[in-house]
């Protein structure tokens, strides 16, 4: 028999962990491979902006909301997400209406004080990382794309 501050600790893990990702997010970069390796700032309207608030709930389900400007083109989306056990990681679900509807899913994990998803969120994107902010802080007007040779 196991004792409960055990059973409760197990129960409270994935709780946790997820509260490790609660907050306000912003894209920081967006990693895409091409023919020449470089790194630049581009405006906003030029490319996908995304932010993300995302509020752990009782059971370990989280959900939050998305704003996207899709080159310029405003959208918001619900976001329902959760822990992936044994892992580090999350997966994060929404809909999507730019280029085209869909239901898109990331995984979604921290390095150090950033969190980094997949691609859905940003066509031909490999990767995104998000900086915290807080939900009141003025929108970003550039973001930082890093090309990586193919």
């Amino acid at each position: 028999m196991l004792p409960l501050s055990v059973v409760f600790a197990a129960l409270l893990c994935p709780l946790s962990q997820a509260a490790l990702i609660d907050g306000t997010w912003e894209l920081a970069r967006i990693f895409r491979s091409g023919t020449t390796a470089r790194t630049r700032t581009v405006p906003i309207d030029s490319t996908v902006y995304v932010r993300l608030t995302l509020e752990t709930h009782p059971g370990g389900w989280m959900g939050g909301r998305l704003y996207r400007r899709y080159y310029g083109q405003p959208e918001g989306s619900k976001i329902e997400a959760g822990p992936l056990r044994g892992t580090n990681r999350f997966v994060i679900g929404v809909e999507l209406d730019n280029p085209t509807w869909q239901r898109a899913r990331s995984a979604a994990w921290l390095v150090g004080d950033r969190l980094r998803l997949g691609t859905p969120l940003v066509p031909d994107a490999d990767s995104l990382e998000f900086r915290r902010v807080g939900p009141d802080a003025p929108y970003a007007h550039t973001v930082v794309e890093v090309v990586t040779r193919q």
